[in-house]
This record gives C-alpha cells, sequence and structure tokens, in this order.
C-alpha cells in the first residue's frame, strides 16, 4: 500500500557518497554593460524605487513584522524539503 502524502512528491536534498558529483565551476558575469543606455537607466529607475520601497517597509514595524512573518514560514516549508 502506498501512503498519500500532501501534495506533490519531492525528493529529499542530499545525495549520498555514491553518487555526489563534483560541483561544476560556474563564472558570474554581469549582464548590465549588454543593455543599451535607455534600459540602463530605467533599470537604474527601478531598483531605486525597490530601494525606496525596502526603506518604508523598514521603517513600518507592523509591515516588517508581516514580513518576516512570511519568510518563517518560507523557511519552515523549505526546511520540510530540504
Amino acid at each position: 500500500m502506498v501512503k498519500k502524502s500532501k501534495g506533490l512528491p519531492v525528493e529529499k536534498l542530499g545525495a549520498s557518497k555514491a553518487t555526489k558529483a563534483k560541483p561544476v565551476p560556474v563564472k558570474i558575469v554581469s549582464d548590465t554593460a549588454s543593455y543599451p543606455k535607455e534600459d540602463q537607466k530605467w533599470r537604474a529607475a527601478d531598483d531605486l524605487s525597490t530601494l525606496q520601497r525596502a526603506r518604508e517597509i523598514e521603517n513600518d514595524k507592523a509591515r516588517l513584522k508581516a514580513a518576516k512573518a512570511i519568510a518563517k514560514e518560507n523557511m519552515a516549508a523549505l526546511k520540510k524539503i530540504c
């Protein structure tokens, strides 16, 4: 008899010693230079807006508390599968 679980079947992360593969080196490349000037300006303006919103949330204790609660829930969910 197969035990039914909630949601999709998920394999736990973490390989056994026999299946552990050597990590592949990855070069992180900034793609900012490949964008046209107008896109770079739009991206910078959007980044500024994001930073301003983050500051607003940090200064609003109720919003920050709510955001931390959601983060805690997400971390607990990830711990179940990792």
